[in-house]
């Protein structure tokens, strides 16, 4: 079993699980109770996935003391400009968070803008605004800065469309709506596969990650051939095998300077794994000139 959930997301084992409970009384004859055994387990396992999203995730937006919000702001001030976009690989709420924060309070520098907007419904003549918002591809998702490269807990598929939970249009939070979606066996949009390829398929068969991942793409690529200004700057980043799709983007495109953090000694044994995997993606990089500092991930307050 443990072997089978290496190699596979939590919601295909669950859904692998359910539908075996319900065909197995098919094959298995006077059998009901390894059935019954089956659906106790997929149970328990959608319990874990809801209570790891718990206990590893604040309960409210006023859990995190204000100050701890200013300082993110002035953080992502330094690269939401008029020409910035944040990529994120996080799934949890923070940063959405701290956005909601900055716009609240006028302290962010350019309104993020994360492709998302209201949806009308049109019943018998009459229109109401849906408890969601949907991502819009073909509209604003052109002028996207803020990209969920993995997606997020809020995000969720419904048919051929994305929709984004938000506490404005319900009063109820997300927390709460999320641990509510997945009791009606509904699944965050998050890659969770375990290694890059299996990543990398998830993405291309979403179309709000895909458009992610291309945004990604084409801003590394931005300069091609050409001495550029541009910078990734790259925080929290382990640099890890299963990222090799994003990095990958990184060493077959032109940007000019990477920044990248390190947590804690420089000589530990994760920060030498992290700059090992970017020596080689310097190597590997189609610019002989990049530019790579290291930089303390404390330092950034």
């Amino acid at each position: 079993v443990f072997d089978f959930l290496k190699t596979k997301d939590f919601e295909e084992v669950i859904r692998a699980l359910e539908y075996t409970s319900k065909v197995l009384p098919a094959y298995l004859h006077n059998n009901a109770t390894t059935s019954t055994l089956i659906q106790s387990h997929a149970t328990q396992l959608k319990e874990i996935l809801i209570s790891t999203i718990a206990k590893n995730h604040p309960e409210r937006p006023n859990s995190i003391d204000e100050a701890k919000y200013v300082a993110c702001i002035d953080f992502l001030n330094h690269f939401l400009d008029k020409d910035g976009v944040i990529y994120s690989l996080n799934y949890d709420l923070l940063l959405y968070w701290a956005l909601m924060y900055g716009l609240n309070e006028g302290l962010l520098k350019v309104e993020p803008n994360d492709g998302f907007g209201k949806d009308i419904d049109f019943e018998d003549g009459q229109s109401s605004v849906s408890d969601y918002v949907i991502w819009q591809g073909d509209t604003n998702a052109f002028g996207q800065n803020i990209h969920y490269l993995h997606g997020a807990l809020h995000l969720f598929e419904k048919g051929p469309n994305v929709e984004k939970f938000t506490w404005s249009n319900t009063g109820i939070p997300l927390i709460d709506q999320i641990r509510e979606a997945l009791q009606h066996d509904r699944f965050p949009l998050f890659v969770s596969e375990g290694d890059s390829p299996k990543k990398l398929s998830r993405i291309t068969h979403s179309g709000y990650l895909y458009h992610s991942y291309k945004s990604f793409s084409v801003r590394m690529k931005s300069g091609k051939g050409k001495k550029t200004t541009s910078c990734l700057f790259i925080y929290g980043l382990s640099f890890s095998e299963n990222d090799s799709h994003i990095l990958k983007k990184i060493s077959l495109g032109w940007v000019s300077h990477l920044f990248i953090s390190l947590f804690g000694d420089p000589n530990s044994e994760p920060n030498k794994k992290i700059i090992e995997a970017v020596e080689l993606l310097r190597r590997r990089s189609k610019n002989p000139e990049i530019i790579i500092d290291y930089f303390d991930a404390q330092s950034a307050r």
